[in-house]
């Protein structure tokens, strides 16, 4: 889990040069456009979105069967088309930043879920644990810069439908990257959870 914190770690200040363009213009503690704030988001966030699931419903894994490569040998072939296809939406067809990426969440989860109908749950439990801590972060964020939403944001370029003083398009990021987060390391290690008589 730790390896692929790192990844998406690396993979927060590649795509916020696409966010930077028509999402949002954030300050940083540095005052470069990206700033070391967009690794430690991505590592710290993509850590706690890939272990909330089986951390808070105590789950534990059984092995689904031998791969015969290692799963970075898929994941960073994965990443990369993902930032190609961030890339075309942009650039090409002009969709904004924020709606590309949710697509592409949206697409990867469901691309997860045919090959493994067993993290369904997983999947959207994910996601809506991760949007809640999402809307939770940006309620104590919000609390001590009540400001930065209509500083920072490009509200013209996005639907300008706030929950809570938060953009839509943030929480609409935080589910579909739960969905995608949630299930990523027992899709690409062919592991999954031990059946349990609960629910979840």
């Amino acid at each position: 889990m730790l390896i692929i914190s790192t990844i998406i770690g690396i993979a927060g200040p590649l795509v916020e040069f696409w966010y930077l363009l028509d999402y949002w213009r954030p300050e940083t503690f540095t005052g470069w456009r990206i700033g070391l704030e967009d690794f430690l988001f991505g590592f710290f966030f993509g850590g706690i979105s890939g272990l909330i699931y089986e951390e808070l419903f105590g789950k534990h894994h059984s092995k689904r069967h031998n791969r015969k490569h290692h799963w970075l040998w898929f994941i960073v072939p994965i990443l990369g088309s993902a930032i190609l296809l961030m890339n075309l939406m942009v650039s090409a067809f002009g969709i904004n930043s924020i709606y590309a990426a949710i697509l592409i969440f949206v697409v990867t989860s469901l691309i997860i879920l045919y090959f493994r109908h067993d993290l369904l749950i997983v999947s959207l439990a994910s996601g809506i644990l991760v949007g809640v801590i999402m809307l939770l972060g940006y309620l104590v964020f919000l609390s001590l810069f009540p400001e930065a939403i209509h500083r920072w944001w490009i509200l013209n370029n996005i639907s300008g439908i706030l929950i809570y003083g938060i953009p839509a398009e943030e929480l609409m990021w935080a589910f579909g990257w739960g969905m995608v987060a949630g299930p990523m390391y027992e899709f690409f290690t062919g592991l999954k959870f031990k059946n349990t008589s609960g629910f979840l």
